[in-house]
């Protein structure tokens, strides 16, 4: 059995795919990222053009990575391009730089494996893809159990198959790089496969059981606490407020405490499909000061002021949400970026700027614990970008779970806790100094304490009790 299909790229061009189509395509293999970790320019029209045909769809990413970050940094990039959206075919990861032979068969083993583990993780297949050379003289023997698409093309190619270069390793084979076919300008390159992974993908289908509710729950908390200490295990990255990384792992970058916390959560969401509040994190969770608006996409507070570690849980968040916060590893253990060492480039040459630890009372008192508790989600479509309704944030440009709702005396429900804890966290109280309760009720504590507020804002905001678009404009502002 052979299948036939093409790889494209930015190099292509626009493709017409609907003449690809009517030209018969049994799939096609579409570049997804290019060096420096950019998109490839001509991916999303290119996947577009697939699905309109459905034409069974794979990706490809030709790596520059030299080290294990480098290449999980390129690994989570794909991740996030694909945003939850499915694959046939696997997304093959291009060996063939010579900069990388160099690193020898070892090296690159850890490498191809680093990358395996996040792109498998998020729910793809994967496979590797290189050229006969590669496959005998540089690839190790355990790598060999992955799934191998090999290039080899002779120096006259002219488009067509020649049947006494057919490699008898591999499950496809790339038999030129010169082929023309009607709706591609120039050439392209020309394939066979002898698995058929889009068959494959349909009997799978039919027996897939769906995770519980629960299961997905713990697995982003587990994933969130993964990726935050394997990021302190990493000494290529340090501590730092201004060069840092956020929803963006590109070496040599640095982490601060909030953006380690939030982007352990951002990618968590995306391998496990969440793409709305991986989207949301990223819109509205920049630093430890609008870190509540967690709330908005699966978080409850579990405890406030809290001077002891008893019943923390993995994956739980102490924050101070004027200074600080941490991951909880385990009920006696925390993962966060603690402090500079004051250089200058962006590695942490002790080991200690990011780091795991027994859990401390911070200095300054946490003043929120925050848990994953999947509230308010829709858990029962997590393949697609709208498992969650989004209403446009006509406030600030951006969009929320939920638009908050005007809130005055006598409002109840999730906009009044939302205000309640924000207020709370700025130190804001009600009348007589009283604590305010998180009770979604807009009591006259609440609206004593949004008065004090508004009247901090003197010039700003109208003083008149009502938390209305201008006062959350205010509040939330990013």
């Amino acid at each position: 059995m052979e299948i036939r299909g093409i790889d494209v790229s930015a190099w292509q061009g626009a493709i017409d795919w609907d003449t690809v189509a009517n030209y018969g395509m049994d799939f096609a293999i579409l570049r997804i990222t290019e060096a420096g970790n950019v998109i490839d320019s001509c991916f999303e029209k290119n996947y577009s053009g697939c699905q309109k045909h459905n034409i069974p769809t794979g990706a490809y990413k030709y790596s520059y990575a030299m080290t294990v970050a480098e290449i999980q940094s390129e690994a989570r990039k794909v991740v996030e391009v694909l945003n939850g959206r499915k694959l046939q075919y696997p997304v093959w990861l291009d060996l063939e730089w010579n900069n990388q032979r160099s690193l020898g068969a070892e090296q690159i083993h850890k490498l191809a494996e680093a990358f395996e583990k996040i792109i498998t993780a998020a729910g793809y297949k994967f496979g590797i893809y290189c050229n006969v050379d590669w496959y005998l003289n540089v690839i190790c023997s355990h790598l060999k159990k992955y799934d191998f698409w090999i290039a080899r093309y002779p120096a006259s190619d002219n488009g067509t198959l020649q049947e006494r270069l057919r490699p008898d390793f591999g499950v496809g084979w790339q038999y030129s790089s010169k082929a023309t076919i009607p709706g591609i300008s120039g050439t392209v390159d020309r394939n066979v496969f002898y698995k058929d992974y889009a068959a494959e993908n349909k009997n799978e289908g039919e027996t897939t059981v769906k995770k519980t509710k629960t299961q997905i729950i713990q697995e982003i908390k587990d994933d969130a606490v993964e990726f935050a200490v394997n990021i302190a295990n990493d000494n290529n990255h340090g501590y730092s407020q201004r060069i840092r990384s956020l929803y963006e792992i590109n070496d040599p970058k640095s982490f601060d405490c909030s953006s380690l916390v939030c982007t352990a959560f951002y990618y968590a969401f995306l391998k496990n499909g969440l793409t709305t509040q991986a989207r949301y994190l990223k819109e509205h969770c920049s630093y430890t000061g609008n870190m509540l608006e967690m709330l908005n996409c699966g978080f409850e507070v579990v405890a406030r002021n809290q001077t002891a570690h008893a019943q923390i849980q993995k994956g739980d968040i102490e924050l101070n949400t004027t200074h600080h916060t941490a991951l909880a590893i385990d009920k006696d253990n925390i993962v966060h970026a603690r402090s500079s060492e004051g250089t200058t480039d962006t590695k942490d040459n002790s080991g200690n700027e990011i780091r795991t630890q027994p859990w401390y009372l911070y200095s300054h008192g946490w003043t929120h614990r925050l848990r994953f508790t999947g509230k308010g989600i829709d858990f029962t479509k997590l393949t697609t970008d709208t498992d969650t309704p989004i209403k446009p944030n006509t406030q600030t440009g951006g969009k929320y779970m939920f638009e908050p709702e005007t809130v005055q005396l006598g409002s109840t429900g999730t906009s009044v806790l939302l205000l309640q804890e924000i207020l709370f966290a700025r130190g804001f109280k009600g009348r007589n100094s009283k604590v305010l309760d998180l009770d979604r009720e807009a009591g006259d504590n609440t609206i004593y304490a949004l008065k004090q507020y508004q009247k901090s804002r003197s010039g700003v905001l109208k003083v008149d009790g009502v938390c209305g678009s201008a006062t959350w404009k205010d509040l939330i502002a990013i």
